[in-house]
């Protein structure tokens, strides 16, 4: 038999090349840790490991997403605390302006107070997390939202929206990161209540100035029912039926007039409003009247309210019957008005308004508190389960080091075997297998 030397080598050549080719495997999974640092190296496993890959990595994802909604929530959540305590404050103010008699000095030192609770409150609907302003809705505006108007400051600019602003998590889901200007504020009410700016702006003037007024204590009309300043829908008149909550009851002559009494008209002056009137004309006889009394009138037609005003002191308003009737119409009634109207009855009043917007704002707190605790039970439900795919990853991808360090071992043993045959077979010539 003819036996080639070639071939010989060949063979030994290749089970050296592959001796080291394991050897360098083993060495590259020592020194990784890791069965799989390449698709080559285990393609059965290879695409379990990609899948388990792509689920963490979403599961990282969605923990992000989840702790930036949190922290932005958190920051929401802490504007709304301070605004709380701004609301406490106004109401103590209120409360100590409607104590007793104060003196000029005393009401505007009280007026700044709650002025500058109107300046933090501004700050606050201004807050930002992130670069983006979180009371400002979906509208992302790059200046701040809300703006005031006149010094000192008469009323707010809002270039936001109603909506509240949202974060993506993962699997579709996504959840709201704030409230909006209207849950947390009252802005733009719907029952027409003023909003916590407006409270603060009216709180601080009424102490400032003196001005007390006389005001619907709610919406004097039925639900679903309003009066219109006209022309269209007209304007109604006071008594027809089914408007008034409180239904008038006018004199024996058809008239609901009233008397007005105050530093101006200490003698009383009657105002004379037949049954038939509109509420502009009831607005419109007031007025009339308000060089004599110091008293104006208007109407809120969102809210359905009357509010008499002065701004020269205290004053009376009472039911009187007009000439020839004996008995009086019920206007003050009818219209929920404070017979007397005084700066502590005002003041008082102004609690209302304080606490309708707290309630608000408390609500919206509510709901953030309520969405942080979704996040902390979704947090740590997204985060058992990317634990557990890291697990499921580890098992497919980490070597077994002692099995290794074995291989490694017996894979060296045969690789210095093989080169030691190599060599003694290089030293062998054509006499040796001749012999």
């Amino acid at each position: 038999m003819r036996i080639a030397t070639s071939t010989i080598y060949d063979n030994q050549t290749a089970s050296i090349d592959n001796l080291v080719a394991q050897q360098q495997q083993y060495g590259a999974e020592l020194s990784s840790g890791k069965h799989l640092n390449a698709p080559s190296d285990d393609p059965t496993q290879i695409s379990q490991d990609l899948s388990v890959r792509t689920s963490i990595a979403q599961e990282n994802q969605a923990a992000q997403n989840i702790q930036n909604a949190s922290s932005q929530l958190t920051t929401v959540d802490g504007a709304l605390s301070s605004l709380s305590d701004i609301m406490q404050s106004a109401r103590s103010l209120a409360v100590q302006a409607g104590a007793g008699v104060i003196n000029a000095s005393q009401r505007q030192a009280l007026a700044n107070q709650v002025d500058g609770l109107l300046q933090a409150t501004i700050g606050l609907a201004n807050t930002k997390y992130a670069g983006k302003y979180v009371f400002a809705g979906s509208a992302n505006p790059t200046a701040a939202p809300v703006t005031a108007n006149g010094q000192p400051v008469t009323s707010v600019s809002f270039n936001g929206n109603l909506a509240s602003q949202t974060e993506q998590l993962y699997n579709g889901q996504s959840v709201s990161t704030s409230v909006s200007v209207q849950q947390a504020f009252n802005f733009k009410s719907p029952d027409g209540s003023p909003d916590i700016f407006q409270t603060l702006m009216t709180l601080r003037d009424t102490i400032a100035k003196g001005t007390v007024t006389s005001e619907s204590a709610n919406g004097v009309n039925k639900a679903n029912t309003a009066f219109s300043a006209g022309p269209v829908p007209p304007a109604q008149a006071i008594n027809t039926a089914g408007l008034l909550k409180t239904a008038l009851a006018p004199d024996a002559n058809g008239n609901v007039n009233v008397s007005i009494t105050s530093p101006q008209a200490p003698g009383g002056v009657t105002i004379a409003i037949p049954a038939t009137s509109t509420v502009p004309a009831i607005v419109a006889a007031i007025n009339a009247q308000t060089g004599a009394t110091g008293v104006s009138a208007s109407f809120d037609y969102k809210q359905q309210r009357l509010i008499l005003s002065s701004a020269s002191g205290n004053f009376q308003i009472t039911d009187v019957p007009s000439a020839g009737a004996p008995t009086a119409g019920n206007f003050v009634e009818a219209f929920g008005l404070q017979g007397q109207a005084d700066l502590t009855t005002d003041a008082s009043r102004q609690l209302g308004d304080i606490d309708r917007a707290t309630q608000s704002l408390l609500n919206a707190r509510a709901t953030v508190g309520g969405t942080l605790q979704s996040l902390t039970a979704l947090g740590n439900a997204v985060g058992s389960q990317a634990v557990n795919d890291t697990k499921v990853q580890s098992g497919i991808e980490d070597a077994d080091i002692a099995k290794v360090i074995s291989q490694f071992s017996q894979t060296q043993t045969a690789l210095q075997a093989a080169y030691g045959t190599t060599t003694r077979l290089e030293s062998k010539t054509l006499f040796d297998y001749l012999q």
